[in-house]
């Protein structure tokens, strides 16, 4: 099976090199920038039919886009009229919100086609920048087809290059093991098994170091070179925050789906959760979207199966031995104490099982086009281990 992944390496341009970067993003911006305010200016009376520039017309147009590849210019095109096309789907799940504007002071990108970028040893060649120093730590796979290139430039002022590739898929060994995961706050996340993950809050450990940096960047001047050095030292924390929690994830996620052939979570409205103004930042600092999403992609990739139960069954409140359904469980209970059998054990191993117990069976069902609910799923479950 093929896949598309992408290997991300730090690059390091000259001063030229820079200044010519910084163009291109320039271009990028403000082409998006001219397609959003277009967009935005649609009206149903005054304006019904808004009339987009191409590429090609405003390079013509403006001297200083020839100065940069067209195709980075092009890129950004293809990008407009995909949103457009999701924007106005009928067949999409879900709303897309409305195109923002791009600003010089936020991350810089831009995406380069597979015929307009090329690897020479430890340099990559760039279509109007030339041949830019890079830090290759990884190898691609030799039979890799290259699709494109995306370079950036972070907030902090690092360059890196993102380079997509289709290869095929390497399938790990199965383990013949399956796996409830329950995620949390206290711990990040614990598993059926009985394993615990705990949460590193990392942006909570930096919190007091941010604050310090924030308070001597508001004494600042503003639009001074003080100031504008002191915006980056708080860029480089944040990056470094953003760095450790990508580790963590990603080495977690890796664990995972060696582990175990079968990963049951719940599909947690993460969004909704944020609104509780109390626990967001904590919930922000973890990550809980991010580590789905790695998993979802590392279980295609290695021939493993995710399954996803439902927002709104009670694996808190289920008792994990005989099925019964405590409805006044608090948040504050942190171990589970059954009415019925008495049954006690911790309050997120309790979930990880009824997650686990709920997932597969749901799996098997599903396979067979049959339906099962929480109830029956504990009854199966509770079979398999008599």
């Amino acid at each position: 099976m093929k896949i598309l992944k992408a290997y991300k390496y730090r690059i390091y341009p000259n001063k030229t090199q820079k200044v010519l970067l910084a163009k291109t993003f320039g271009c990028v911006r403000y082409f998006w920038n001219n397609q959003v305010s277009v967009f935005n200016s649609y009206n149903k009376e005054t304006n019904p039919t808004p009339q987009y520039k191409t590429s090609t017309e405003i390079r013509n147009a403006i001297d200083w886009f020839k100065e940069v590849s067209a195709a980075a210019i092009q890129q950004k095109e293809i990008d407009f009229k995909q949103y457009k096309n999701q924007k106005f789907s009928k067949t999409r799940n879900g709303s897309v919100g409305y195109p923002s504007f791009k600003k010089k002071s936020n991350k810089q990108s831009y995406r380069l086609p597979n015929q307009k970028f090329k690897l020479i040893n430890n340099k990559i060649q760039l279509e109007k920048i030339g041949k830019v120093s890079i830090v290759i730590d990884r190898e691609i796979p030799i039979n890799s087809k290259y699709m494109s290139a995306t370079i950036s430039m972070n907030c902090s002022g690092q360059y890196f290059v993102s380079i997509l590739v289709e290869q095929e898929a390497n399938k790990l060994p199965k383990t013949n093991k399956e796996v409830g995961v329950d995620v949390g706050l206290k711990e990040f996340a614990t598993l059926s098994d009985g394993l615990t993950i705990l949460n590193p809050r990392y942006f909570r450990e930096s919190q007091t170091k941010l604050a310090k940096i924030q308070k001597y960047h508001s004494r600042k001047q503003k639009g001074s070179n003080r100031r504008k050095k002191s915006r980056k030292k708080i860029a480089r924390l944040h990056q470094q925050i953003s760095n450790q929690r990508d580790w963590f994830l990603q080495t977690e996620s890796t664990k995972m789906v060696k582990n175990y052939d079968v990963i049951c979570i719940e599909d947690l409205h993460v969004s909704g959760m944020l609104k509780n103004h109390k626990l967001a930042k904590s919930i922000s600092d973890v990550s809980f979207s991010k580590f789905f999403n790695l998993l979802e992609y590392k279980c295609v990739w290695y021939g493993k199966e995710l399954i996803k139960i439902g927002r709104f069954e009670p694996s808190s409140k289920m008792c994990s031995k005989c099925g019964n359904v405590k409805k006044e469980l608090k948040l504050s209970d942190r171990v589970y104490i059954c009415d019925v059998c008495g049954h006690t054990e911790d309050r997120d191993l309790n979930a990880s099982k009824n997650i686990k117990a709920l997932g597969v069976n749901n799996a098997i069902r599903t396979q067979s086009n049959e339906v099962t609910n929480c109830d029956e799923a504990f009854m199966v479950e509770s079979n398999k281990i008599l």
